[in-house]
């Protein structure tokens, strides 16, 4: 990725017409500094450098992240997950990080409960953009054929109000709420819908 960049820099450079000396003023940094840049004579190009490079020659530098691996979960992702399958009836198999059945396809569930219903579980920590998450649960819903969908939420301030504020957009996305849901895995019962459950 470094050497594409810097070779579009000179190639953008060159087709302009600029010198480096003329790059290097627009972007507050040094000819020779410049000049090593598009040399590869530096090691590293941090990110706000590469920002500004690309601004001077009149381009947007674009970051995009993709899927490699599994990720890291943090602790309090962890505890929530932990005290929801606490909360489980011995009837549940439960698998954590169970990856859908499309080859090629990294999305996985938080958790994968197999009993009397198939049940794909998300578990959020802090909520963010509540219509994108629905949206991309239920994607996942259909492409791995679970029959149900949880959403679990740690029930802080900030996440308790998101979901007042998004109630009847959630209700109609998961219309059981947190002490049906729990009744029925405690039961070792499929829910009967998706559901929304806050601890």
């Amino acid at each position: 990725m470094r050497s594409e960049l810097i070779g579009s820099w000179r190639e953008l450079r060159l087709a302009a017409g600029l010198t480096q000396a003329t790059v290097a003023r627009a972007s507050g940094i040094a000819r020779s500094t410049y000049a090593d840049l598009e040399r590869g004579r530096t090691a590293q190009v941090n990110l706000l450098l590469a920002s500004i490079v690309s601004a001077a020659l009149g381009q947007d530098l674009s970051v995009k992240l993709y899927p490699f691996g599994s990720p890291v979960r943090d602790a309090a992702h962890l505890r929530l997950l932990s005290e929801f399958v606490a909360r489980l009836s011995a009837f549940w198999r439960v698998t954590h990080e169970a990856p859908l059945p499309i080859e090629g396809d990294r999305r996985a569930w938080d958790l994968l409960l197999n009993g009397p219903a198939s049940i794909g579980v998300e578990a959020e920590t802090r909520l963010g953009d509540v219509q994108a998450l629905e949206r991309a649960i239920h994607l996942k819903q259909r492409d791995s054929g679970v029959r149900r969908v949880l959403l679990v939420v740690r029930g802080s301030k900030r996440n308790r109000m998101l979901i007042r504020h998004h109630l009847p957009h959630l209700r109609t996305a998961f219309p059981l709420g947190t002490a049906e849901v729990m009744r029925a895995l405690r039961e070792g019962r499929d829910p009967g819908a998706d559901g929304l459950a806050v601890l």
